[in-house]
């Protein structure tokens, strides 16, 4: 019987240890209170909806996110950008407007005889990541020099020019240029995919901006001759997307932009 009290007052003790852990390791510590992710949240849940699976929890303020919310005041009317996991801080970049979260998922149907594809680019290559669907663009290829040692010479004089005389490849290394110029104008943009964050201008409930965080796919809808100069300028250089007009005008021929004469 001693063997039994004594066995449950052991496991006691051990869960009393277990179960004060938690506050133990927050001693001597600055704490803060904020909002903790209970369950999956998916994306397009309004805040209402939402707070049924969150609750409050301290943490130490060291280990506090940048903009962890300790209450859903500030995101009031908003719905959640992007699915959110158990464990997570809720912060305020985390909810947009509805509004901003069905344009980033919008689609415009491809126009008959065109291809659809899609790059990759960051945010300053596509006019601050401000792209949407719908939207015509210029897309600009650019390049680091090329080395011209795998020519496929087509006649007998371009061979001579390739052979010195003693009927071996010349050791020269010959490169292009870095060149930039406009390949496709007035691609179609299909398609945008995003992750958003906000960047605060003043208080959290006024003024603030989306941005992009990371790479943005763009769809565009183009000829399949765009599409062949687009998917090289993907494998072998760099894109740049410029918003376009429809009525702006097209270069003909296509300046290609080196060094030489960047300042014409």
């Amino acid at each position: 019987m001693a063997a039994i009290l004594l066995a449950a007052v052991g496991t006691w003790v051990i869960i009393q240890y277990v179960s004060n852990a938690d506050e133990r390791a927050l001693q001597g510590q600055e704490v803060v209170d904020v909002l903790v992710v209970d369950e999956p949240i998916p994306a397009g849940t309004p805040v209402l909806e939402a707070a049924a699976f969150m609750s409050s929890s301290q943490v130490p303020l060291d280990v506090r996110v940048p903009n962890a919310l300790e209450n859903l005041d500030p995101v009031r009317g908003l719905v959640t950008a992007v699915d959110l996991l158990p464990g997570e801080q809720v912060v305020a970049e985390r909810f947009v407007e509805e509004a901003e979260l069905v344009q980033d998922f919008r689609e415009i149907e491809l126009p008959p005889g065109l291809l659809e594809l899609t790059v990759t680019v960051s945010a300053e290559r596509s006019v601050g990541g401000s792209l949407v669907p719908g939207d015509l663009v210029a897309v600009l290829s650019s390049f680091e020099p090329f080395t011209l040692d795998a020519v496929e010479p087509e006649d007998e004089e371009d061979l001579n020019s390739f052979l010195n005389n003693d009927g071996e490849a010349t050791t020269l290394t010959l490169r292009t240029p870095n060149s930039t110029g406009i390949s496709v104008h007035k691609a179609l943009v299909t398609r945008v995919q995003q992750n958003r964050v906000t960047q605060e201008d003043g208080a959290l409930a006024g003024g603030s901006q989306s941005l992009p965080t990371s790479d943005l796919l763009v769809s565009l809808a183009v000829a399949p001759g765009d599409a062949e100069q687009i998917v090289f300028t993907a494998e072998f250089g760099a894109i740049w997307l410029a918003r376009e007009s429809d009525s702006a005008v097209e270069e003909d021929p296509v300046l290609v932009i080196t060094r030489a004469n960047v300042y014409r």
